[in-house]
């Protein structure tokens, strides 16, 4: 007889219930007694069945020893997972990675996805195969929402329509972004109430800027309000510099200069309540935006990147972000020292992380911005070579301040 046949039969004495009380309509009595007496292996629709005629859940027909390993793997899986949230090096990230795919490969045959643990342990696996592999398809990815959902993780099953929308975004497929999330959105409908805060606030976010990327400013901002509202309501801040941040650069990317100082007020307020480098330098990224772009003060930039260098001092690999290098040339630029534009500019890169059509655009600005300097030194080939290269990033954009002084480097140069 084996473990499981006789688990089960066991907890059928236990209960009191005949064979043909256990299968109803859905199993034969003939296939109960083969399964309890070792003889047959049930299919995981059967398992479940006869789970719920008992009482109890699959994982407990099925734990041998397996489920108590399986649930340490899951916890040691899950550590890595928040580590990998914290590593900026690509080779350490790297390393991790396949780490935890040597990790779960070994039982990858006694992770049938009966419970929470062991379809996150599938979903891990299969996301950190994909971090290596970005050719792998999606299709498989899909069944993970259908089998959160048959075990009620309705909050982890809107975290799988998140990562479909990045891969979208990451093809920058705007249209096809919003329309995964609008779906996503329809089909948790039911179970509103059952989803964690934080993830809801995620969804609106995610909305908000699938909205904008498609240019539908009115629905982007009707999300924006409801995450504002409900983070006001539960009294949580989760992502609100994000959000904010958002609202600052649409404002400056449409020229409505009122509601950025406003934005950049909050951003400053948010950055001193929560004493977190992140979100520190998070404001810095805007402020530096805002001096270059509202208040003019180009000769400012450098010296609040050293004063945050300073303040910041353990978290320099921060910034490393291309934007304080495309920030700086910007302020030299307005200031006329185009040589030092190109010089600061050499390794000016569009990072790869990007994806999102208003940041997109902030960026190409910057190789807008070296091929003017290039112009006015007299290098027209390089000059040409980088306002091509802005003018074709943008060609497809919603029309903003950073697509308009592309378009009129563009035209000064090939005036």
């Amino acid at each position: 007889m084996s473990i499981l046949g006789e688990r089960i039969k066991k907890l059928r004495k236990e209960k009191k219930l005949t064979q043909t009380e256990v299968v109803g309509a859905r199993l034969t009595k003939g296939m109960l007694s083969l399964i309890e007496n070792g003889k047959a292996q049930p299919s995981m629709e059967s398992l479940r069945f006869i789970a719920k005629q008992l009482n109890v859940e699959v994982s407990y027909l099925l734990d041998d020893g397996t489920l108590t390993m399986l649930r340490n793997l899951y916890t040691d899986i899950e550590e890595d997972v928040e580590r990998r949230r914290l590593i900026r090096d690509p080779d350490e990230l790297q390393s991790l990675t396949i780490k935890m795919i040597e990790k779960i490969e070994p039982y990858l045959s006694e992770i049938q996805g009966t419970n929470y643990e062991q379809i996150r342990l599938r979903e891990v696996y299969f996301l950190m195969n994909r971090t290596i592999n970005k050719a792998k398809s999606l299709d498989e990815y899909w069944k993970f929402i259908d089998q959160y959902e048959e075990i009620h993780a309705y909050s982890r099953m809107l975290r799988c329509y998140f990562y479909l929308c990045q891969a979208a975004i990451e093809q920058r497929n705007y249209n096809e972004t919003l329309a995964i999330l609008k779906q996503g959105e329809e089909r948790i409908a039911p179970y509103e109430l059952m989803i964690d805060p934080m993830v809801r606030l995620d969804l609106f976010y995610n909305l908000t800027i699938s909205y904008s990327a498609v240019d539908d400013v009115k629905m982007s901002e009707l999300y924006l309000q409801k995450a504002l509202e409900m983070a006001k309501k539960k009294q949580i801040f989760y992502r609100m510099d994000r959000f904010y941040h958002l609202l600052f650069i649409q404002s400056i990317a449409n020229e409505d200069y009122e509601k950025s100082k406003e934005y950049i007020e909050k951003l400053m307020l948010l950055s001193e309540f929560a004493e977190d480098p992140t979100i520190s330098i998070q404001y810095l990224y805007s402020k530096l935006h805002y001096l270059n772009n509202v208040e003019k003060q180009y000769e400012q930039i450098i010296p609040e990147i050293q004063y945050y260098k300073m303040k910041l001092h353990g978290y320099l690999f921060l910034f490393k972000n291309p934007i304080f290098i495309g920030e700086e040339m910007y302020a030299e630029f307005k200031l006329k020292h185009y040589t030092n534009v190109i010089q600061i500019g050499a390794s000016l890169t569009i990072p790869s992380y990007l994806h999102h059509p208003i940041d997109l655009a902030k960026y190409y600005r910057f190789f807008a911005v070296r091929a003017l300097a290039y112009y006015y030194e007299n290098d027209q080939v390089a000059a040409k070579r980088d306002i091509i290269f802005a003018k074709n990033g943008v060609e497809d954009f919603p029309e903003t301040i950073y697509k308009k002084f592309i378009y009129k480097a563009f035209n000064e140069i090939f005036m």
